[in-house]
Parts: structure tokens; sequence; C-alpha cells
């Protein structure tokens, strides 16, 4: 078998792919780290995903940004976050160098105005695709960044565009934020492009040969191929389609249910955190209440030299977490609480809230009520959510005893509640990020795997499994030709699904092929029985001068002009003219019971003798009727039975048996009409001579309208050529 195409490739995980992709992510890596180190104002960090994407395909590219991301985020921690941009990057680069791909070479070897026809990349296509790519990078870059830090970029040169655009337009921190990274990142992009071609540009052809990863697991087929394909499974779900679907669902699902459960854990490690931040913070505090002169503080407060110093020492144990929002030091007593320490602060969203001064009462909040009892018993108490008109707070009450082991306060720190949220929204960003980036990847590889392992080899083969099947009937070398080029190497069930449809259409072929010597030899020998039986009968008549060879020439020639001018087109098949060609000799079999006394009468018939002499019509339908009766199926004698009944009918109706008209008669004997009296007049017979071949064409068109079908006359007419090269032949023999 001859196997005209060669799969190098077969996976992404063939050594030159995989030095491909190597490569460029090691040029990504050693680039970005150039960058980190020299503190450039630029990132440079995906001039490898272009190359990859560029000489190897949609696959490399993606793996080698995936892969460029992942490494760097060990090096810098938040690379990992922007790897969906980068894959996106190596997404819009398929589009922008669709020119490097098999089927865009072999257009450009195949056809001369490739460049008409296909477009060449203009130096406009080259700023627009600079201008996508910073749309990724410095567009949705940017929100990112803002999302993940809730602050603008630190970079010199964003800072300095920033603060320029804020200085002469007046624009806000995000949207300064916003246009500054996009016009950094557009410069970044054209380094990177430029770069990237560059080195597209250095790599031989030869090279770029081998590393370009192969998706196909067949011959490759043309997209006018797949598009024609694609037409005939329109308005069906394809099995790739529903692969696809499947595993982005699946992945859809187990997404959500990590992201649900990993936002659930982190929100209640954060609160456990955050209350023991407040804890830890409160029992600091009261470490620093001397519990003798609780009662001077709450008496004299800020008039007591002491009580500045504590409240300065318990000022410095609140700054020493920026989690803790409020710090003060309560006496709990059945009226309320009272103030000993209250400290200023300010909050998340920059409200400053004045403490209260010392021996205030304040009013339990509702959260604690369920505790008052535990309160004025001095008891510890777990940090408690409460509610006041700043905010929501975990608040930690820790106890301040005497020797005598009372309880003379609380030492209490309050966390905001919003810290939790704001953690677990800027967590699950971060994690949605993440997911992304696996999700891109994930469905980018299974896109490709599906389309080149399964959707492209079992189309291709429904393609030409159909084709065997259509109104041309049955498999030939063709087709087995079509099929074993086809050369699917899937390597699983699909490609014994293949060799057993190419083994199945072999098998066929042969099959069909002997079948149709055999039906070929049956139908000459039919074609032969058939003649000899007419020439058995016509052998009677001394004066014939082969005349059924001679009309089945002449039936033949009228078909033929016929179709050719397009008359009576859904009458005549390639089966119908087969048909009315091989039984036309049959035409006159009914002669078989017409006396010899009458058939070669040298003169005149009497009335009586014709009448005897037109049921040769009659007689020969019922001799093929009987005949049909005895086959099966639909036969070409049924054609022979219309020739042998109703060649003698005329057009205007005044011919016998029946007297039919118009197209009423067969046109099977309207044809035969023309082609036995065409015969009769040119040949001789032994009541008259042979008439001259244009007087008898001129009988012939005479008749055209009374005695023939006007289209049959016209038709012969055309072909009188032909018809003077068979008369001719056979006057000769």
């Amino acid at each position: 078998m001859n196997r005209s195409f060669k799969q190098n490739k077969n996976s992404i995980f063939h050594p030159a792919v995989l030095l491909l992709m190597v490569v460029s992510a090691l040029l990504n890596i050693l680039l970005s780290m150039i960058v980190r180190t020299t503190e450039l104002p630029f990132y440079i960090d995906t001039v490898g995903t272009i190359v990859a994407t560029a000489l190897g395909g949609a696959a490399p590219g993606i793996v080698t940004a995936f892969a460029t991301n992942t490494v760097n985020f060990f090096l810098d921690g938040e690379s990992i976050f922007y790897a969906p941009l980068n894959m996106l990057i190596a997404i819009l680069s398929v589009a922008y160098f669709g020119e490097y791909s098999a089927y865009r070479k072999k257009l450009k070897e195949q056809n001369k105005n490739y460049k008409k026809d296909y477009g060449q990349k203009s130096l406009l296509d080259l700023i627009l695709f600079i201008l996508a790519l910073a749309l990724i990078g410095g567009g949705i870059g940017a929100q990112i960044t803002w999302y993940l830090y809730a602050s603008p970029s630190e970079t010199p040169m964003i800072v300095n565009i920033s603060n320029w655009l804020s200085d002469s337009f007046g624009i806000g921190i995000w949207g300064c934020h916003m246009i500054s990274t996009y016009i950094t990142d557009v410069m970044d992009k054209a380094i990177s492009v430029c770069l990237a071609l560059l080195i597209i540009k250095l790599v031989p052809d030869s090279l770029r040969e081998k590393i370009r990863f192969t998706s196909w697991r067949q011959k490759p087929i043309s997209f006018e191929e797949q598009k024609a394909a694609k037409a005939k499974f329109k308005g069906r779900v394809s099995i790739g389609t529903r692969i696809n679907i499947i595993l982005i669902l699946s992945t859809l699902l187990m997404m959500f249910t990590a992201l649900v459960f990993s936002a659930m854990t982190f929100r209640q490690n954060t609160i456990e955190s955050l209350s023991k931040s407040a804890t830890q913070i409160a029992y600091l505090a009261s470490k620093e209440i001397d519990p003798k002169m609780v009662d001077v503080f709450l008496e004299k407060g800020n008039k007591v030299a002491e009580y500045a110093t504590v409240k300065a020492r318990l000022r410095v144990i609140k700054n020493s977490s920026p989690d803790i929002a409020f710090l003060y030091v309560y006496r709990i007593e059945e009226d309320g609480c009272h103030v000993v320490f209250d400290l200023d602060t300010v909050l998340s969203d920059s409200t400053f809230v004045e403490g209260d001064p010392p021996g205030r009462v304040v009013p339990f909040e509702e959260a604690y009520l369920p505790y008052i009892d535990d309160l004025l018993a001095g008891k510890m108490l777990p940090a408690v959510q409460m509610k006041d008109r700043y905010g929501s707070f975990l608040a930690s009450y820790y106890p301040v005893y005497d020797r005598e082991g009372n309880c003379v306060c609380y030492a209490v720190s309050n966390v905001e509640y919003r810290l939790a949220g704001n953690l677990m929204y800027r967590f699950i960003g971060r994690l949605l990020l993440l997911f992304t980036g696996f999700f891109i990847l994930i469905v980018a590889i299974s896109l490709i795997t599906t389309r080149y392992r399964i959707v492209m080899p079992i189309m291709s083969m429904t393609v030409h499994a159909n084709e065997m099947t259509d109104e041309k009937g049955g498999a030939d070398e063709e087709s087995l030709k079509k099929i074993e080029e086809l050369d699917i190497r899937t390597g699983d069930e699909i490609e014994g699904l293949y060799r057993a449809l190419e083994k199945l259409t072999g098998d066929t072929v042969y099959q069909l092929s002997d079948n149709r010597n055999k039906a070929e030899a049956i139908s000459k020998m039919q074609s032969a029985l058939i003649v000899t039986m007419a020439d058995m009968v016509e052998s009677r008549d001394s004066d014939t001068g082969a005349h059924v060879l001679k009309t089945a020439a002449y039936v033949r020639i009228i078909l033929q002009g016929l179709k050719r001018n397009g008359y009576y087109s859904e009458k005549i098949t390639d089966k119908y003219l087969r048909d009315v060609e091989m039984s036309a000799p049959l035409h006159d079999v009914g002669k078989i019971n017409i006396p010899d006394a009458i058939l070669n009468k040298p003169g005149k018939l009497t009335k009586e003798e014709f009448e005897i002499m037109k049921t040769h019509t009659t007689a020969g339908r019922s001799l093929l009727e009987n005949a049909i009766s005895s086959m099966e199926g639909d036969n070409y004698l049924k054609e022979a039975r219309n020739m042998a009944a109703y060649h003698h009918e005329r057009w205007d109706g005044k011919g016998y048996p029946e007297g039919l008209h118009g197209e009423v008669i067969p046109l099977s004997a309207r044809v035969m009409a023309v082609a036995d009296v065409f015969d009769a007049l040119s040949s001789p017979r032994v009541y008259k001579p042979a008439f001259p071949f244009d007087e008898a064409v001129k009988m012939i068109e005479e008749g055209s309208g009374t005695q023939f079908d006007p289209k049959c006359v016209e038709v012969f007419l055309e072909s009188l050529t032909e018809v003077k090269k068979i008369l001719k032949r056979y006057q000769e023999a």
C-alpha cells in the first residue's frame, strides 16, 4: 500500500516539539529575569510564547505560556496569576501567524497567487497585532493587578505616566493606572514581537518543519474538504462537541467545587486567624494594666501621670498588628461597660473614631447580652462577632485579675470583620485566575486532541463511506484509493475501525468487480441471444438486410440526440438508454406468427393480408409479456414489449394496433417508429427497391408531427452524418 502521508510528530511529547517548548519557555524566563535584575520598565516575558506559537502551533504556544508563568511564580510569587493572559496571547498569535501553518505553506507552494488570494501580513496588520496583545497584557493585566493589590503599579515608568495624566487631565487613580499600564505594555509588546519576528526569521525552513507540532493523525484534508464534510453534518451535534461539552462541564464543576470548598475553608481559617490575632493583642494589652491602678484610672484618668504612659504602651501594642481596629480596656459592671482606656483609631475606610474618655459607661452590645453573667464573673470569652455604628467586628475580651483572683477589668481588641471578606475576595480572585489558566490549558489540549484524534478521522471515514453509497453506486478502485490515502494512525479503536473499513472496502471492490465482470458477461450473452432470436425471426424475411442491427443503431443515435438536447430528461437515464438499445432488436418478434406467404409476398398485400400483418404487434406484445411474467424485478424486456406493440402507432393517432397519439405512445416506440420506417425506406424489399438516402430522409422529415414525434425527427436530422455511416457500413457488408 502506498503511504504518501508521513506523520513525523505523533504527539506533543515528540522530542523536537518538547525542545521547542523548553527553549521558548527558558527564553521567556531568561528575559523576565534580566528585566527584574536591571529594573527595566518592561516585562518581555512573551517572546518565547510568540515564537513557540508561530513555529509550533497552538498547543506548543499555550503549553509554553503556562510553563513560563508557572516557573516564574517560584521566582516572583505572582506570575502564575497572569498565566491566562500569556495563554490568550498564544491564542491570538495563532490567528496572526496562520501563514506558518501546514495549510498555508501547502497553499503557498501550490498557488502562485497566494498573496493575492490569501493575503500577506502588512505593517497595519503588525500594528493591530501589537495593539491587541497590549490590550490583553496591559488592559486586562492592569485590571488584574488592581484587583490583586488594590493599588496602582509601582513601576517607575507607569508611575511617571500616571502622574502626568493626573496633573494634565485630572484623571483618577484607577484611570491613570489603566491608561499608563496600556501605554507601557504597547511598548513592551512592540519589543517582544520584533524580537520574536527576528528569531522566527533566523530559523531555517528545514528546522521549522521538524519542530512544528503535527496535530493530524491522518492525511491532512483541505479547508474546502472540511467545509464540505461539515455541511453534510449540519444540524447534528458531533461526537467531538459532545466530548468537549462533557469535559468542559466536568472541569467547570470540579473548579466550582474546589472554589467553594477552598473559599469556605479559607474563610474559616481567616476568621480563626483574626480571632487569634485579636486575642493575642488583648492578652498583651492586659499585661500592661496594673490591677491596683484601675480604680484610680477610672476616677482620675489623664490627671494621673501613669495613665498617659500606659496609654502610650497600649498604642504601641495596637500598632504592632495592622489587623486591629480598636483597643480599649473596660470594667464590667451591671450597668454597662466602664471605660478605663479607649484608643483613637482610623478604620480601613479612613473613618476616624475618637476614643471614649475614662469613666464613661458604654451600654452592652447586643452580641454580648448572652455573656453578661460570664463577664461579671470575670471569665474568659471566645472571640465574638459584634456590630455597632462603625461596622462589624470580631471582639476578644481578656480578663485582668488582681492578686486575689478577682477580675478588675477586661482588655478588649477588635478586628474589622470586613478584613475576612476582603481577604477572601482576593483569595477567590487568585484562585479563579489560577483555575482559569488550568482551564484554558485543559480545554485547548482537549479541543485539539478530540478534533484530530476523533472528529476528523471519523468524519473523513464517514464522508468516504457515504460517497461509496451515492447514486453513482458502490465502491470502486477510486473509493478504495481515497480510503487508503486517509492513512489514519490514532493508535486506538478509531484506527482499528479505519483498518476494518479499509479491508471491507477492498473486499467489496474486489467482489463488485467480480460481479460486474460476471454481469457484463451475462449482459453480452443476453444481447447475443436477443440478436440471434431476432435474426431467426427476420431470417424468414429474405430482404431485411440486417434490419435489427441497423434499427438498434438508429435508436441509439436518436436517444442520444434527445438526451443531448435535454428532451425527456426525466425519462432518458443511462439505464433507460441501455434497456432500449438492448431490446430494440425484438421490435418485430411478433412476425414469427405471420405466414411466409404474407411476410415474403412480392406484391402489394390485400386488405385481409394487411390485417394479418398488423397482428405482429399484438403477437409480439403477448410473447414479451409472457417472458416478463416469468422474470422477477424491473427489466429491459418492458421496453422491448412497448416497441414491439406500438412502433406502428402514429403521432397523429392514425396508427395501429390501438390508435394511440402524441406522448401517450411510449417514448421507446416513438423512437423505434423513426428508425424502423427509415430503414424500410432506405433498404430494398421484395415489393420495392431502396429509396435514395436524401429522398428517404425527406420522407421522414415530412412525417414530423403527423406520423412521427417532432423531437425524434429533429435529433435524427441533426445526426445524418452518423446515420450515413451506419447505412454505408451495412450496405458494404
